[in-house]
């Protein structure tokens, strides 16, 4: 889950609120529309005449997705990826393990 530089900090202002907070059209209209176009449209937000602009659930899991991913390599004693050039570092190239191959017997 990707969120614009536009959606974070409005999805921030729902998810600083509490979870019936509803933001009426008269407060939207302070606000950059473009991320309210895409919540819309992603889901992330609705939009309930009478009540105003609510976040769904999808866009609470969204905002909670985006502060809880993890991001810890599951080995880091890996390699970096292959678009790090040690040399450019003044690091020595890590050497490749070699790998043992058994040649075929031929039938006896």
């Amino acid at each position: 889950m990707t969120l614009s530089p536009r959606q974070y900090p409005m999805l921030q202002i729902f998810a600083d609120e509490k979870e019936d907070y509803r933001m009426s059209i008269e407060e939207a209209q302070h606000f950059d529309q473009r991320p309210f176009r895409s919540m819309l449209v992603r889901e992330y937000v609705i939009y309930r005449r009478g009540e105003g602009f609510k976040v769904t659930k999808a866009g609470r899991e969204a905002w909670r997705d985006f502060h809880q991913t993890d991001i810890a390599r599951k080995n880091p004693q890996a390699p970096l990826t292959s678009y790090f050039d040690p040399t450019s570092y003044g690091l020595k190239i890590p050497e490749k393990k070699k790998v043992h191959v058994l040649a075929k017997r031929g039938a006896a």
